[in-house]
């Protein structure tokens, strides 16, 4: 007797359905990633690199740019190898190199040439293991609950901002900073690597039915160059990019700003766990409303929420005021991980979605590389981190508001949408897609 394949026999709405066991493992895999284990907890290694090398803060931030850069740099061309082969393997092998990176931060010197080096390889391994190849595991499995299924996925990152500053933060205080870091690295080594390669597999899409004519998922949607000529791809640019600026900024000097004003450090990183907390709730929440309401309100809206609360948490002088700044940002914060590979796949399709995502996320890591090297610069000169911030949430809030002039979705399902289209560009694309 044959027995039918679980992806087939149940829906996606069914918790039975295999792929929601897919989504776990690839949360688990975001939280021992790159996002989590480098850059969140950066902001608490400042003040003791300061203290142990005498370095500026300024230099200390040039290193996460470096990280970030090389992301950057990496992001396509890991996108391109996620779209050709399957992803698991090779985030299994870039998860372990990532491990032996953190690793190696234990033995720091006071040179920052070794740092830099150091933080040039994590950029480059931790490309594998951010929601990159994850993202594209997920959107093989999921069609109807696409947004809910990648709002859990990158909610591993947001748990990670929500429980690991305190912990970091405690570890660095009992066993200081090196065994911290070799604490650290066991968690890519020994729950990500395997957890990824035995539970997260791809698949295509099975919910939706299939006409018998159809062409093969991976061929389905825009190929990536002309997906650059489209204006949605630069309007979802855009958005990431002022989102990258305010938020890498604002997390890479959060915790040192904080203590500038008179408050603990331990207070410091239990604002910063508040707000991976909300930037939790915010995720999920926003995941799921995706799969019922159009995104270019939703991103608008994470976008204004952001820049509000980053605005108010650069002027707080108390712990009760930075506690509710934190929870306004952090609703809006990080949303863009939802967002970006939800609208990726709505608007282009699933054939380059790696691609694409990768060329995107190279958006956002150059822009998270430049914005704490600005911000360290500005406050070495002006003892200040207030005017600045103010200015990179205007931008912020400036993004927000464009994303309202986004068209509709082009992908539904398998095939384009039929509607009629609501700009000269879409019906010069829909005219290119029907020859």
């Amino acid at each position: 007797m044959i027995r039918p394949d679980p992806a087939q026999a149940y829906p996606e709405e069914s918790l039975f359905y295999p792929g929601w066991r897919v989504v776990v493992a690839c949360q688990l895999g975001v939280l021992t990633g790159v996002a989590t284990i480098f850059f969140t907890i950066f902001t608490l290694f400042i003040k003791p690199w300061q203290h142990d090398f005498g370095w500026s803060r300024e230099e200390i931030s040039q290193s996460f740019s470096l990280a970030a850069i090389s992301v950057a740099i990496c992001s396509p061309f890991m996108g391109r190898l996620f779209d050709r082969f399957e992803p698991r393997k090779l985030i299994t092998g870039m998860m372990v190199a990532f491990g032996l990176g953190i690793a190696s931060l234990a033995g720091l010197t006071p040179h920052p040439a070794r740092l830099y080096l150091t933080t040039v390889f994590i950029g480059i391994a931790g490309t594998g293991t951010y929601q990159l190849g994850y993202a594209r595991i997920v959107a093989s499995w999921f069609e109807r609950r696409l947004g809910t299924a990648l709002s859990v996925v990158v909610a591993g990152s947001g748990l990670g901002s929500l429980f690991f500053p305190p912990l970091v933060q405690h570890l660095i205080t009992v066993y200081g900073w090196r065994h911290t870091y070799l604490i650290l690295a066991a968690l890519p080594l020994f729950i990500g690597a395997p957890l990824t390669f035995f539970f997260a597999p791809s698949q295509r899409t099975q919910s939706i039915q299939r006409p018998a004519d159809a062409q093969p998922d991976s061929a389905t949607g825009h190929d990536w160059r002309r997906a650059l000529t489209t204006r949605s791809f630069w309007l979802i640019a855009l958005g990431v990019c002022c989102m990258s600026l305010a938020e890498n900024g604002a997390l890479v000097h959060l915790a040192p700003m904080l203590s500038d004003r008179g408050l603990k450090l331990e207070d410091a990183a239990l604002i910063v766990s508040i707000l991976g907390g909300a930037s939790v709730a915010g995720r999920l929440l926003l995941g799921w409303i995706l799969d019922y309401a159009e995104g270019s309100y939703i991103a608008a809206g994470s976008l204004l929420l952001a820049g509000a609360g980053l605005y108010l948490l650069s002027r707080g002088q108390s712990f009760h005021t930075a506690v509710t700044a934190a929870t306004i940002a952090g609703l809006g914060l990080g949303c863009e991980f939802d967002l970006m590979p939800y609208m990726l796949k709505r608007y282009f399709g699933i054939r380059s979605f790696s691609t694409l995502y990768g060329l995107i996320y190279t958006v956002y890591a150059t822009a998270g590389a430049a914005a704490p090297l600005i911000l360290g610069h500005i406050y070495d000169v002006t003892g200040s981190y207030i005017w600045i911030m103010s200015i990179f949430s205007g931008f912020t809030a400036a993004a927000g508001l464009c994303m309202l002039t986004l068209p509709a979705y082009r992908y539904i399902g398998f095939a384009p949408l039929p509607s009629k289209p609501r700009s000269l560009e879409e019906g010069v694309e829909a005219a290119i897609e029907s020859n």
